[in-house]
């Protein structure tokens, strides 16, 4: 795996050295997160946990070298130190963080101690080679097949969870992607997914086309143990944007001791006012989901993963989202999910102040409600509160 990495690092430098132009963007970040529970949780230690509190200092490179007319060269980083009593308080926090789900190891601790540690994680290093109606993307890239904004049943090389909202770039694949353009409206794709497990690789396709001004998608392949098959739209109904996309999952013949049929599907409205008031959305339905309470996912979890074929623990679940600009430099947020069984539901509202150029603060509440064990409630109510400043460059 280390030769891996460091044939990879000189191919890129090789690249850059070469590079005609180099752009390099990115941002810091400083995050204080308080977390409330309404029920003590117990630690291995043997003491209740009522509420913690961690900090976040989060940079992010962003490199761009292009050698030729044709050729992009990427290299993404995040760099963030971890600190305060979260990180001694769950227990393997810090191994969850350097985990790297990818073909290849580029997640890194590079110091530890008892409440704080630095992590580096290279989340995109790609070559990109465009030519006429073709174009070629090898190495870890994000593929975005999805369509709506908050559930993405065909997004099957790399879901993510909409709660997770301070990873804006949302995660990668170590992937190859050839993508063919037979005309301005439609696109042909074919992408497969590396990993060191065979139940994390993906091989599909996707062909892409416009038909009646609405944008119309149709992929098939293998993720997993299981074959896929889906598809998904996005036009408009009266002026309102309406999305939707589903996929069927359905056992490799080699695989079915592991895996069986199911379905996920989601659809979407979202409409802007003239008074640029927003609103949003979404329902979801999964087949493997439950309709009574079930193991549920923690906001402390870092390693919590998602799939495009389980993407809740329940079965029925609804999203709501409004958002307004108070003026050109305020806006405002609140954004609502709920398990339609177990009742138990997420809410957000958010704040964010434009300070100066390139400098913003954001405000963030995340709330878990609901009868404990519920899906958004495993040890009773949470109650998060955040607080971000964010510079960019």
């Amino acid at each position: 795996m280390k030769r891996t990495i460091v044939i990879l690092l000189i191919l890129l430098s090789a690249f850059f050295s070469k590079a005609q132009k180099i752009t390099l963007n990115g941002y810091v970040k400083d995050m204080e997160g308080i977390y409330v529970f309404e029920n003590a949780i117990p630690m291995p230690a043997g003491e209740k946990l009522k509420h913690t509190s961690y900090n976040l200092v989060h940079n992010r490179l962003n490199f761009r070298a292009y050698p030729t007319n044709n050729i992009t060269v990427a290299l993404e980083m995040r760099n963030r130190l971890f600190s305060g009593n979260l990180i001694n308080k769950i227990p393997g926090y810090s191994a969850q963080i350097a985990k790297d789900n990818g073909f290849v190891d580029l997640s890194w601790n590079l110091t530890e101690q008892e409440k704080w540690f630095v992590n580096t994680t290279i989340d995109r290093i790609f070559i990109d080679y465009t030519k006429g109606d073709w174009q070629v993307r090898a190495g870890r890239q994000r593929i975005n097949w999805g369509i709506n904004m908050v559930w993405n049943p065909n997004d099957i090389f790399n879901a993510f969870s909409y709660i997770d909202f301070d990873y804006e770039e949302r995660p990668g694949s170590d992937a190859i992607l050839v993508t063919y353009y037979p005309n301005f409206s439609s696109s042909i794709d074919l992408a497969y997914k590396a990993a060191d497990a065979f139940t994390n690789t993906a091989f599909a396709a996707k062909y892409r086309f416009n038909l009646k001004n609405y944008d119309i998608q149709f992929i098939a392949g293998q993720t997993g143990n299981d074959f896929v098959f889906g598809g998904g739209w996005s036009g408009f109904i009266g002026g309102m944007s309406f999305r939707g996309e589903g996929s069927f999952f359905t056992p490799l013949p080699s695989k079915k001791y592991v895996s069986e049929n199911a379905f996920t599907g989601t659809v979407s409205l979202d409409y802007t006012f003239n008074n640029s008031l927003y609103l949003h959305t979404s329902f979801l339905y999964n087949s493997n989901g439950t309709t009574t309470k079930g193991e549920s996912f923690s906001l402390l979890d870092p390693g919590y993963q998602l799939s495009a074929k389980n993407l809740s623990i329940g079965k029925y679940e609804l999203f709501g989202q409004a958002s307004y600009p108070l003026n050109p430099l305020i806006k405002t947020g609140l954004a609502a999910m709920m398990n339609l069984s177990d009742q138990s539901m997420y809410i957000g509202p958010s704040a964010s102040i434009s300070l100066h150029n390139n400098l913003e603060l954001f405000l963030m509440s995340q709330v878990m409600l609901g009868e404990t064990g519920s899906e958004y409630a495993a040890t009773g109510n949470i109650y998060a509160y955040f607080g971000r400043l964010r510079w960019s460059f």
